[in-house]
Formats: structure tokens, sequence, C-alpha cells
């Protein structure tokens, strides 16, 4: 049986590859890459001769090479697999190949490295438990304001990856849904040109961000915001049900007892009393 290594590459800087990535980089012969033309200038830059090398191409639209490269790992041959920078398995193609080669007994081994993630999360000054990553936003504006709706109810810093096209947009988008949480932009991680800017959703008009390059958008919803949505939301349901042909004193009561924040049962009493 073979081996399926996972190696991680630098984000940008290319001094951020680790040593267990660049010996492996050195020694193995079999690689499967995101893009293969990246993976020669990435090995000419640290010295090592790709044509020594045997580059298979495999990206988002190689389902259908999982079987074949399958069949090469369970027959004894050890295959490792990159993508153009960071983690194959973070919003790379690397999950449907990984989990077809463990369903078969093939040994996954992972040379973990930077990730864009954990170094935006670092950058941000956000709470980071909990965090949650979701990888790359809705391309379309309905995708991303349906998302953004969603969000509402969860409590934590939310991190995701957006094209520099479509950033503007989905700012504005995110600062029209979420008027009053913290937000943190990060542009060209370990790159000469990083930049990092933060800012409350509210401010998103005095900013002054370069819309160029590679982006990690980040957001924090704080708990007293979710609570005070899913209290709203309550109040809400409860307020058409009464109005559903369900006007009963009982639901009146559960109705001001959550605006009231009191026990629906002593404001009936007290109703109750009053009356007679």
């Amino acid at each position: 049986m073979g081996k399926l290594t996972l190696i991680t590459l630098p984000i940008g800087n290319v001094a951020d590859i680790t040593a267990r990535a660049k010996e492996a980089l050195e020694k193995e012969q079999y690689f499967l890459a995101e893009d293969t033309r990246n993976l020669s200038k990435l090995l000419k830059h640290y010295g090592i001769d790709s044509k020594s090398k045997k580059i298979d191409s495999f990206h988002d639209h190689s389902f259908e090479k999982i079987e074949r490269i399958v069949g090469k790992l369970t027959k004894g041959q050890h295959l490792c697999l990159v993508s153009d920078a960071g983690s194959p398995m973070i919003s790379d193609p690397a999950y449907p190949l990984v989990r077809a080669a463990l369903e078969s007994g093939v040994e996954v081994e992972s040379l973990s490295g930077i990730s864009a993630v954990t170094c935006a999360l670092e950058l941000s000054g956000l709470p980071p438990h909990p965090f949650q990553f979701h990888g790359f936003l809705p391309r379309d504006k309905n995708g991303k304001k349906e998302l953004f709706k969603d969000l509402k109810g969860h409590h934590g810093t939310h991190i995701f990856f957006e094209s520099p096209y479509r950033m503007q947009e989905s700012l504005a988008l995110l600062a029209e849904a979420l008027p009053d949480v913290e937000v943190v932009v990060a542009r060209e991680l370990t790159k000469a040109y990083q930049s990092v800017y933060r800012f409350n959703s509210s401010e998103l008009s005095s900013q002054e961000i370069n819309y160029k390059g590679e982006f990690v958008l980040l957001f924090h919803l704080r708990k007293d915001q979710v609570e005070q949505k899913k209290g709203t939301e309550k109040i809400e349901k409860l307020a058409l049900e009464y109005l559903d042909k369900k006007t009963t004193p009982k639901n009146l009561c559960k109705l001001l007892g959550e605006i009231l924040d009191r026990n629906p049962s002593e404001i009936y009493n007290t109703l109750n009393t009053r009356a007679k």
C-alpha cells in the first residue's frame, strides 16, 4: 500500500517553507499539483531540478482522475499533493482525494505549514474562540446576503477568502447586513505589501482599502449581538402568533414576557387580579 502526502507550501513569502516540506520536494519523485507550472517555478527557486520529477495536474476539475490516482496508491506508489499556495486541503481540491484514499486504506500524511486562515486570525486582534472558517464567499450578491443573514445567529469570529474583484461589494453587503461588527481585511499576507485593515462595519465608507491582491475577510459577532437578534426573532414570532387568530390572553402574556424579560405566568396573574 502506498502513501499520499499533503505538502503545505508558502502563501506568499517563499522563505516560509518548512524543513520537512522542502525535504519532501527534494527527495520525492511523484507529485500532483494544482498548477504544474507554479510547482516547477517553486522547485527552481529552491534549487531543485523539476525535470527529475514526474508532475501531474490535480485541481478542482480533476475528479475523474481520483479513481486512477487511488489505484496507483493502493498498488504501492507514494504521491505528494500540493496546491499553488498554503494547504492543499483549505479551499483547494485535496478533500475528495483524501477521502477516497482513506476509504481505500491508503495512509495519508500531512506536512503542515503556514495557513492564511491562522495568519489572518493572529493579525486580526479579534477573539479566536470560537472561530469558523467558511472558505470562499458566494460569488453572487444574493448568496452573500443570505449567508450574512444566516450568520446573524452565530456568535464568534467568521473567516472567509474573497476575490479582489468582489471584495468591495462584499464589504458593502456585510456593512448593510451587520452594521455594528468588528471587521478585519487582511491583504497580501506574508508578501511585501501586506496590509491589515481593522474597523467597525459602520465605518466602511471612511476606509481607504487597496482592492488589489489576495484577501482574507474576518468579522466578529459578540454574544450580546447574537442574543439580541435571537430575542427579536422570538418576539416577532410570538407577535405573529398573537395576530394570527390566536389572540388569547396567554399568548399576549407570552409576548409581553419576552419583551419585558418577565415570567409570562406572573404577568397573567397580575392582569387577572387587576381585571377582578
